[in-house]
């Protein structure tokens, strides 16, 4: 008898609660952080909202809708591009926008992705965050 669960992919969290903290973000900016890590989960949020067709670390274009492991995956080279000893064309990206925008970048897809880490909502957002 197992007692482990199975794995399941993550899903992104929907489109319109997406869409509501791109909305959030522009309109009110994120707390005392620096227009650089705002810039970050913009560039993040638009990618998954499909606003965006490249990957914000990675540049990829999937050429389809963005789904929860392309997520995931996304946040995982964002966390490698923080570190000067990754792929080199990883950590350029951090180089040429800061390391503020990577890590909003990773903290942006591990809220959007179902993680109930990342990013902070207001006080009273609509959605529920754990799941």
């Amino acid at each position: 008898m197992s007692t482990a669960q199975e794995w399941t992919p993550p899903e992104l969290r929907s489109q319109d609660e997406l869409k509501a903290m791109t909305a959030y973000v522009t309109e009110n900016g994120y707390g005392t952080t620096s227009k650089t890590y705002v810039r970050g989960i913009i560039t993040a949020l638009n990618w998954v909202t499909g606003e965006r067709d490249e990957s914000p670390i990675t540049r990829t274009r999937l050429g389809r809708p963005v789904e929860g492991m392309d997520a995931s995956s996304e946040r995982s080279r964002a966390y490698e591009a923080l570190y000067a000893t990754s792929d080199p064309a990883l950590w350029k990206v951090t180089q040429d926008n800061g390391q503020d925008y990577t890590l909003a970048v990773e903290h942006t897809l591990a809220w959007a992705a179902g993680g109930d880490e990342g990013l902070a909502v207001p006080a009273d957002w609509p959605w529920p965050q754990v799941r």
